[in-house]
């Protein structure tokens, strides 16, 4: 396959250029028995140039035809060469009843767009060792989907009214508004499927013992700032900021500002428009009025994490100035971004993962049962790798000794009963 050239502006009508032929190309070979490694090929390297520049193409707009960008014309492109690939396997469909999926079928709009948003729900609930079976599973939905972007067909097939344009009475095709909405959705699940990608070689079993009473210890400690950090309203809106981000989907975020040319919506507005009102002023309302102890044990998953995520980064800047936000996290597509970087840092760092907690550190990452679990587990490194010294300026042992449970007995070897040890105590200060 002939190399994808540049996008830049200088270059742009050669850009143009290679996808046109590689979109008569596909359309050539419709009606004939395409080998599949030669559709594999081209869907990989598609999919790797949509995946690395789509924030890029989707700014790249024609001056005459404002309603498409340049994202979208390489996704059509894709979805050319997507109507040649072969059908999901018989081991594809196993795993979907394994893992309660929909079978990545679909004979209607409607239904294809039902299997978009069924993958945006279900990446929590996938295990990171399961990558492969994931992306086939992933890549089979995108199959499915790509006749509906690219043919036309009657209201019983193109049953998805919203996202539709006639071509006569009876035939309608999906509109450039409906083509982007499915292109954004499916350059960011590529960017998920990346992200796995990324991780899954240096997946590592999880190296410290979390016990329960672990756990209890660090909500005991969380607990003691029921008086202090929890009666500043700043704080609470901090809270209130990390579960946005949780609930974000950047996907419909890019299809806000293409539908309204060019406006930008927050995090707030885009979250409070998606879910309904009541369910949203129920979420606000316990985040921002709620008893420190309540907000602690919270059921819900993201408010919880979002609140021990918030009470550690307070703690931190309070006792060492340090934002722990900035060096210390990263959140989802930000580490396929940052991968390299991630991989260079001189400490841990706390990772938020297809939504889910670990822990990246001298390239090998661990993934824990949670946020309490990783925060233990991150404590942990800089204490026995780094001796306390975060980035090399500061010393936390305080914060170390508060969250951890020091003098935690040591399990005794097998045929000798335990021994206290002689002379030499750990004293928390």
């Amino acid at each position: 396959m002939q190399k994808i050239p540049r996008f830049s502006p200088l270059y742009l009508s050669e850009y143009l250029q290679f996808w046109q032929g590689a979109y008569k190309e596909a359309l050539g070979l419709q009606e004939k028995e395409v080998p599949e490694e030669l559709v594999l090929e081209r869907e990989e390297a598609m999919n790797k140039h949509l995946m690395r520049n789509f924030d890029k193409l989707r700014n790249i707009v024609d001056d005459d035809y404002f309603e498409w960008n340049q994202a979208m014309c390489v996704f059509l492109c894709l979805c050319q060469w997507r109507v040649s690939a072969k059908a999901a396997s018989r081991r594809m469909l196993e795993f979907c009843k394994k893992t309660n999926l929909l079978e990545p079928r679909a004979e209607r709009l409607s239904q294809a767009i039902l299997l978009l948003k069924h993958l945006d729900q279900r990446w929590a609930q996938w295990d990171l060792k399961d990558f492969e079976e994931v992306e086939k599973y992933v890549q089979s939905v995108h199959r499915t989907l790509a006749p509906f972007v690219v043919r036309a067909g009657s209201i019983q097939v193109m049953d998805r009214w919203n996202f539709l344009q006639a071509i006569d009475d009876s035939v309608f095709r999906l509109h450039p508004k409906g083509i982007f909405y499915v292109c954004s959705h499916v350059c960011l699940q590529l960017k998920s499927l990346e992200l796995g990608r990324l991780l899954r070689p240096i997946l590592q079993p999880m190296q410290l013992d979390i016990e329960q009473a672990d756990r209890d210890h660090f909500y005991a400690w969380a607990e003691q700032h029921g008086e202090t950090y929890y009666s500043i309203r700043t704080f609470r809106m901090r809270i209130s900021s990390f579960v946005w981000l949780f609930m974000h989907d950047e996907a419909t975020r890019c299809y806000h500002t293409y539908s309204r040319a060019g406006e930008i919506p927050t995090i707030y507005a885009h979250v409070t428009s998606k879910y309904p009102s009541g369910f949203i002023g129920n979420l606000q309302h316990d985040m921002l009025y709620s008893e420190a102890l309540d907000l602690i044990r919270h059921e819900n998953p993201l408010i919880r994490d979002a609140n021990f995520l918030a009470l550690f980064e307070a703690s931190i800047k309070t006792l060492y100035s340090v934002d722990f936000i900035k060096y210390c996290f990263c959140h989802e597509h930000s580490i396929v971004d940052l991968y390299k970087k991630i991989l260079q840092a001189e400490h841990p760092i706390l990772v938020r993962v297809w939504g889910r907690w670990g822990v990246i550190e001298g390239r090998k990452f661990y993934y824990s049962k949670g946020i309490i679990d990783s925060l233990l587990l991150w404590l942990h490194m800089v204490k026995k790798k780094y001796n306390c010294i975060l980035m090399k300026s500061f010393n936390i042992t305080n914060l170390v000794n508060q969250c951890t449970r020091i003098n935690k007995a040591v399990p005794a070897t097998r045929g000798e009963p335990a021994k206290a040890s002689k002379g030499l105590y750990e004293v928390c200060l």
